[in-house]
């Protein structure tokens, strides 16, 4: 894919959240992942400099208990900036992998680079604070629906924000991010489909 336009794209994002930013002055060096499915932009235990734009797909973050149980923290589709904000800020290991759904592209980019041109750019700030506000709502959003919903509810939800995804992604998957067993998740399917 071409750099220029997987810029723009980043660009795009951004203005979608604030007008007004000056662009002509960034300056990033990016390197483009041509991902297929299965394949890993990050691991959990990596450290990355990079934070990563999502041009094109789906990923899912998702982490292995000590003892190898796989649970998928959330899923993200494409455009979206996607990354370990703790390994980003804080130079720590990644605690998920970030891992392609269906075949995707992403580009990464030097996070301190991304960073300084940011902060010197208001309009930009403001953009990315409220991208950050809608990954904290988002996340509320997703904390509530596992106290208050009913794990049918939450499968149906799954099935609404993420449509291409309810006959494709592996039953374990689907389950553990609504939060249930893949055998709970069998019996909500019989459900459902036997209900009128």
């Amino acid at each position: 894919m071409d750099k220029q336009y997987l810029t723009h794209q980043l660009m795009h994002f951004f203005d979608q959240y604030q007008q007004g930013i000056h662009w002509d002055s960034l300056t990033l060096e990016i390197k483009v992942h041509s991902l297929s499915k299965g394949e890993c932009l990050l691991n959990q235990g990596e450290t990355s400099a990079n934070m990563f734009f999502l041009s094109r797909g789906l990923v899912r973050y998702y982490s292995l208990s000590e003892s190898g149980k796989e649970y998928t923290q959330t899923l993200a589709k494409a455009p979206k900036l996607v990354g370990s904000t703790r390994a980003l800020t804080l130079a720590q290991p990644a605690s998920f992998s970030i891992e392609a759904v269906v075949d995707s592209v992403a580009f990464s980019f030097s996070w301190q680079s991304f960073y300084q041109q940011m902060s010197q750019d208001l309009a930009f700030t403001q953009a990315y604070i409220k991208f950050l506000e809608s990954i904290f709502i988002s996340k509320e959003q997703k904390e509530h629906a596992m106290v208050k919903h009913s794990a049918t509810q939450r499968y149906l939800d799954f099935c609404r924000d993420f449509s291409e995804l309810k006959d494709t992604l592996p039953k374990q998957q689907i389950a553990s991010y609504i939060g249930i067993t893949p055998i709970a998740l069998s019996r909500i399917r019989t459900q459902l489909k036997n209900t009128p």
